[in-house]
């Protein structure tokens, strides 16, 4: 007898499993870049555990695995690249923030479109975190700074991060779910 998965296509839990994977997942990356002085940890730890939360949304122990991976190594490269690239080249920027948002969410996005390949999905994955990540960025970059311990700061911030650009990756992947599943 074989069992069937089927496949989820409320909109509202992707965003929530969106929500509580990238917030725990900047929450504990957080913490973990500050104390051990590793952003690469903390950027990669953000999104494995938010890629897993949305292959979980998706009801397939497959995709946890794949997306935990994907979303791992995009977010940790593009928020990387956000980071140190500027600084190696120019000075740091006003604005940096929206820039390291941008980078980070353009490719952790981009990586889950391209580990289910599918290039229309990849598109509108990377715009919505894009934005989502943008947004957290650039609200968070010098606003929290100094008000908590450096360790509970890293911790708030990422997860402040990842909640908001989670929020906006699951709405956007609940939607070419729910689309795919009526087409």
């Amino acid at each position: 007898m074989t069992t069937t998965i089927k496949k989820r296509t409320n909109i509202p839990i992707f965003a929530l499993l969106g929500i509580i994977g990238f917030g725990a997942g900047g929450a504990i990356g957080g913490a973990l870049w500050v104390a051990f002085d590793a952003p690469h940890l903390g950027f990669a730890i953000l999104g494995a555990l938010g890629g897993a939360s949305l292959g979980l949304a998706s009801q397939g122990w497959k995709r946890v695995w794949v997306l935990a991976l994907a979303c791992g190594i995009g977010y940790d490269i593009g928020f990387l690249i956000g980071f140190f690239i500027p600084l190696a080249v120019w000075e740091p920027l006003h604005g940096q923030g929206l820039l390291v948002g941008a980078t980070g969410g353009f490719l952790g996005g981009a990586s889950i479109g391209i580990v289910l390949k599918d290039w229309k999905s990849a598109g509108v994955l990377s715009l919505a975190s894009t934005i989502g990540f943008s947004i957290a960025v650039w609200f968070t970059w010098d606003r929290l700074r100094g008000l908590t311990p450096q360790v509970l700061w890293g911790a708030i911030t990422l997860a402040i991060w990842g909640a908001i650009g989670g929020a906006c990756l699951g709405l956007a992947l609940g939607f070419l779910e729910k689309r795919k599943h009526y087409m």
